[in-house]
């Protein structure tokens, strides 16, 4: 591994706001920023490559030396990666512009509610039987239709929906969060053969950050 050490560790990803956006933009993404600063505290030089998601799950998957972020930690890919440290606690919530929707209870008297398109937050619905779903390909056009009230509610994380809120220009004010309805915990995950002392190295420098408030400028960048 001593020369592997010296070459760049490929960390790939997909376009998933706000945690990444891409290495082209001024704002690259809450996940984006941390690994960087990551990367520059451990000395562990880190080289952010985008591909579609299920590709980037793939190649990681199949890469000895290859991280993947920021990806949800559950049982069932457990054994598939070496968990590193956990990012960012997403949660799944209810965004409205009149009246908090704490449960998924409270939604079932709505008309109609925006999700992304293929999203685990969509299937959930669905499995849920809710039918009347307004489907969007971007977060743009599901803020814009809950401010025009084409939308009861949009069903997202809370992070996303403060960032779309904020990109738009719209009044934060104006957009009710509910609570939590389900909570998903975001990880920067690594191939099943990961070095250890790497991954070690990793997660302390986030540990670092989170506890001299690195952490926390990062994130409201994109979320105040």
């Amino acid at each position: 591994m001593d020369n592997a050490r010296a070459e760049a560790i490929k960390a790939y990803t997909a376009v998933l706001p706000p945690f990444t956006l891409g290495s082209d933009q001024d704002m690259p993404g809450i996940s984006h920023e941390l690994l960087e600063e990551m990367s520059k505290r451990s000395g562990v030089a880190i080289d952010i490559e985008y591909l579609p998601w299920k590709r980037a799950q793939a190649v990681a998957q199949t890469t000895p030396n290859a991280l993947l972020f920021t990806t949800s930690r559950t049982a069932s890919r457990e054994t598939t990666y070496t968990w590193i440290a956990e990012m960012i606690v997403a949660n799944e919530v209810f965004a409205t512009t009149s009246g908090a929707v704490n449960s998924v209870d409270d939604a079932r008297s709505l008309k109609r509610i925006a999700t992304l398109g293929g999203t685990p937050r969509e299937k959930y619905l669905l499995e849920l039987g809710f039918a009347d779903l307004q489907s969007t390909t971007d977060t743009a056009t599901a803020a814009r239709l809950l401010t025009g009230g084409r939308v009861d509610a949009w069903y997202t994380f809370n992070q996303r929906v403060l960032h779309a809120v904020k990109e738009a220009g719209i009044d934060p004010n104006t957009i009710i969060i509910g609570a939590p309805v389900r909570s998903s915990h975001m990880w920067l995950a690594a191939n099943a053969e990961f070095d250890a002392a790497v991954a070690d190295k990793l997660a302390q420098a986030l540990a670092e950050m989170r506890s001299d408030g690195t952490y926390d400028v990062i994130v409201n960048k994109y979320v105040n």
